[in-house]
């Protein structure tokens, strides 16, 4: 198994930092490191293709900033011009909402993580033969979590991550289906808490959700 997937498995838990500003991206990153979060995710903006590049730099000051300490992920790639960014920047992992075929095989070929988002089981089974790593359940909130248990029975295969409706209430119940990890944004980056920029309010939010399965 690859290290990194194999580490993932073991942490569980990527952080989606959506909307962060370039000036307290690191930051709130730090306090995700304290509160025993291991992986994140930094997305571009589709409706702002002028903000692309600043994603990006925020993925290098993360990744300068906490190198060998913090995963750092791009998501919401779908394309390879954005692909390309990320990759520039040091991004580890690229993650996308959708099945992007040509998104994988760069990723790929770059020997990074691929994490491409998938709703039905033949998508699911689609991406892991083309080579991805992890398969993001989106949305999962939208999915009845016995859904889940079913779909494992024959795909137990796949490395599946349930993204959205996560929470430090019912992360357990979440895994109890079978899926490897969940990525998750409001249950630890609180939006008061980001709006007063309370950083020890978003660390202890990170250990509520991981002290739910260390």
């Amino acid at each position: 198994m690859n290290p990194f997937v194999k580490e993932f498995m073991e942490s569980k838990v990527i952080v989606v930092c959506r909307g962060i500003a370039q000036e307290e991206i690191v930051k709130v990153a730090s306090a995700l490191y304290e509160g025993g979060i291991r992986f994140m995710e930094v997305p571009f903006n589709q409706a702002d293709p002028g903000s692309f590049s600043a994603t990006a730099a925020k993925i290098k000051a993360v990744k300068e900033a906490l190198g060998g300490k913090m995963h750092v992920g791009a998501g919401t790639v779908i394309t390879l011009e954005q692909f390309a960014l990320a990759k520039d920047a040091g991004a580890e992992i690229i993650v996308s909402p959708t099945l992007e075929e040509d998104v994988i095989a760069a990723t790929k070929a770059a020997g990074l993580i691929s994490m491409p988002g998938c709703a039905t089981p033949s998508e699911m089974t689609r991406a892991y033969k083309l080579g991805a790593d992890l398969i993001k359940l989106f949305p999962s909130s939208m999915v009845d979590m016995k859904v889940i248990k079913e779909i494992r029975v024959p795909l137990n295969h796949l490395p599946l991550v349930c993204f959205g409706g996560v929470s430090a209430e019912n992360i357990q119940d979440v895994l109890a289906t079978g899926v490897v990890g969940v990525g998750v944004a409001s249950a630890v980056l609180n939006k008061q808490a980001l709006a007063d920029k309370d950083y020890e309010k978003i660390t202890a939010l990170a250990k509520e959700l991981t002290g739910k399965f260390a």
